[in-house]
């Protein structure tokens, strides 16, 4: 038995504002949606992926997303208007990272091992 993917399912209280922050903000591309006002929406980029559902009482998760280039991906994010709420910066556990808050208060972590960083 192989594990190929694991998907984050984040609950959201809008899924049609979550999902269009994720396209016009973070740069994914819409796989679906279900529903009209959807209920339920799958994005991606690249081989990272997000399922979004609707849920009235939302708690805040939190999901590392591994990148190739973290200063690149930084620097897109923040021209793109995305809410960074920690800064980038080499962190003591060897990771270059930083954190970005989605309309739901979820926390993406945009993240690069320092062995591969420049």
């Amino acid at each position: 038995m192989v594990m190929r993917v694991a998907i984050p399912v984040l609950p959201c209280r809008d899924v049609q504002a979550a999902r269009s922050y994720f396209t016009d903000v973070l740069g994914f591309d819409t796989i679906f949606t279900w529903e009209t006002p959807p209920s339920y929406a799958a994005v991606i980029r690249d081989t990272a992926e997000f399922h979004l559902y609707a849920e009235s009482s939302v708690g805040p998760a939190r999901v590392t997303v591994v990148v190739d280039d973290v200063d690149s991906c930084h620097d897109e994010l923040r021209a793109r208007g995305a809410d960074i709420v920690e800064p980038l910066a080499d962190r003591p556990y060897g990771m270059r990272d930083f954190n970005v808050r989605t309309p739901d208060g979820h926390l993406l972590i945009f993240s690069q091992p320092l062995t591969e960083s420049g």
